[in-house]
C-alpha cells in the first residue's frame, strides 16, 4: 500500500503523460462532459449560455459573421456553432467526442441549421479550406502540450484564408498565481463524476514553476481497475503568447481582456491573430 500510495503521489514530468481522449470519449465520462457542458450551473466544461450569446454578439460585431465561413474547433455540442449558424454563417465544427457531435447534430436538425459537424481530432484531421475564421474558446489551447500546440497552429494556418482570423482564448499568468498546490481524497469524488461504479479518488495538484504549467491529476480506484486522468493547463503572458505564434507563423493582431464584455476578468485573455505575410 505504501509503494502505491507513493507511486499516486509522485509528480509526474510535465505533458509527460496525455489522458484527454479518455475524457472526451469513454462513454460515461463523455456523457458526464456533455452534461457539464450544457449546466447552466458550472463553467466547468462551459460558459453559461446567456455568457455565450454576449461572446458570439462580440465576434459578430466585430468581424460581422453573416456569410462567413467559421471553422469551430473543438465544438462541442455545438453551444457556439448554432449562434455563428443563426447569424449566417458557414460552420464546421469538430470535437472527438461523439456523444457531444450527435448532441450538437440532433439540435440542429431541431433549429433546421445547415452545420457541417465532424467527430475528429483537430490535430490530426483535415480540416476545412479556405475559412475567414478559425475559433478556439474556452482556453482548449492551454491544455495542449507545446508540441501539439505547433501541430494546431500548422492545421490553423492550411485551415484559413488569406487574410483570415484565428481567434481563440488562453489561461493568464495571473490564474496561475493562484492555483495552489493540494490533495484530495474522497470515496465518490465530485458527486460520482469519475463513475457510476463505487470508487475512491485522489485528487493530486501540481504546479510547474519554470513551465508556468498547472497539473490536476485523478487517480481513481474502481473495484476493479484503478486508472488516471492528468489535466494539464498551460499559462501564458501577453509576450508569450505573441512569441509562441511569431514562431509558428503568425502575427497577432489584437489581444483583447475577454471576449465577454460583462465577465472579464484577468484570469483570461483573448487573442485574434492572422498568417503572417
Amino acid at each position: 500500500m505504501f509503494k502505491e500510495l507513493t507511486q499516486i503521489h509522485q509528480k509526474p514530468e510535465v505533458f509527460s503523460v496525455y489522458t484527454t481522449d479518455k475524457l472526451w470519449t469513454e462513454p460515461y465520462l463523455a456523457n458526464q462532459m456533455l452534461k457539464a457542458h450544457l449546466s447552466q450551473d458550472t463553467p466547468m466544461a462551459s460558459r453559461p449560455m446567456i455568457a455565450i450569446d454576449r461572446v458570439v454578439a462580440w465576434l459578430d460585431a466585430k468581424f460581422g459573421l453573416n456569410g462567413k465561413s467559421i471553422c469551430d474547433l473543438g465544438c462541442g455540442p455545438g453551444l457556439y456553432a448554432e449562434k455563428y449558424a443563426q447569424l449566417g454563417a458557414k460552420v464546421h465544427g469538430l470535437d472527438f467526442s461523439d456523444s457531444s457531435i450527435q448532441y450538437a447534430k440532433g439540435s440542429a436538425s431541431k433549429h433546421q441549421l445547415d452545420i457541417i459537424y465532424e467527430v475528429a481530432n483537430y490535430l490530426e484531421a483535415s480540416l476545412p479550406s479556405d475559412q475567414d475564421l478559425v475559433t478556439l474558446i474556452y482556453c482548449d489551447l492551454c491544455a495542449l502540450s507545446p508540441t501539439q500546440r505547433q501541430k494546431l497552429y500548422s492545421q490553423v494556418r492550411e485551415c484559413l484564408k488569406p487574410n483570415g482570423r484565428f481567434i481563440f482564448d488562453v489561461s493568464s499568468i495571473e490564474a496561475f498565481d493562484t492555483f495552489a498546490e493540494h490533495c484530495s481524497f474522497a470515496p465518490n469524488y465530485m458527486h460520482r463524476f469519475w463513475s457510476n461504479n463505487k470508487y475512491y479518488a485522489f485528487h493530486n495538484a501540481f504546479r510547474y514553476e519554470d513551465d508556468r504549467v498547472s497539473l490536476d491529476h485523478y487517480t481513481i480506484i474502481e473495484d476493479y481497475r484503478t486508472w488516471h486522468i492528468y489535466n494539464w493547463m498551460q499559462y501564458f503572458t501577453h509576450e508569450s503568447i505573441r512569441a509562441e505564434l511569431a514562431d509558428s507563423g503568425f502575427e497577432v493582431i489584437e489581444i483583447v481582456n475577454g471576449f465577454d464584455t460583462e465577465e472579464s476578468n484577468s484570469s483570461s485573455f483573448g487573442v485574434i491573430a492572422k498568417v503572417k505575410s
